[in-house]
């Protein structure tokens, strides 16, 4: 199984967040997200042995986190990955995103995960499969997101899209 740790969105955000998948959809593309599955990653984790996974979902039920909104501005695009995306203004630092995101990988590196060498870019995937497209041209009203948890999730691919399966969540402040 593949291990994830990611935020929820709140229901408004969920339907507002279908809205812009499908308006990406229109000139990308792609394999539109189920909205029961869209999410903020904050540490993938990437193939694990199931009594690693029971381990670390043991430990995270009791990393307590803080969760505020979040603003999600503009459309992006990972080219290699084929991902369409929303994301927040690049001005935009979310300092308690950052500090989440950074003690959450202090723990896990504990843990014996290595975080990633690239740098952490808050988004939630929209598309997947998307063909070359200008997201540039793709504009919607903002959206306040509140996540409403944080989650250790087991994802297994499927062949029309992946199965996830929540392990633990984390204790919100």
């Amino acid at each position: 199984m593949r291990l994830f740790i990611g935020l929820w969105p709140d229901d408004a955000a969920v339907q507002e967040l279908t809205t812009w998948a499908h308006d990406a959809h229109a000139v990308c593309g792609g394999r539109i997200m189920q909205p029961a599955d869209l999410h903020l990653t904050l540490a993938f984790l990437g193939h694990t042995e199931p009594d690693r996974a029971a381990g670390l979902a043991q430990a995270v039920a009791t990393w307590p986190v803080k969760l505020e909104p979040l603003r999600l501005t503009r459309f992006g695009r990972f080219e290699r990955a084929r991902v369409v995306w929303a994301g927040p203004d690049d001005h935009d630092p979310l300092p308690w995103l950052q500090t989440l995101y950074a003690t959450l990988w202090d723990r896990l590196v504990t843990m014996g995960w290595q975080p990633p060498e690239t740098a952490f870019r808050p988004h939630i995937s929209l598309l997947r499969r998307a063909r070359s497209c200008d997201v540039s041209a793709l504009h919607r009203p903002p959206i306040t997101v509140y996540p409403q948890r944080c989650v250790l999730v087991a994802s297994r691919p499927g062949e029309a899209s992946s199965h996830y399966q929540i392990l633990a969540q984390l204790p919100a402040d």
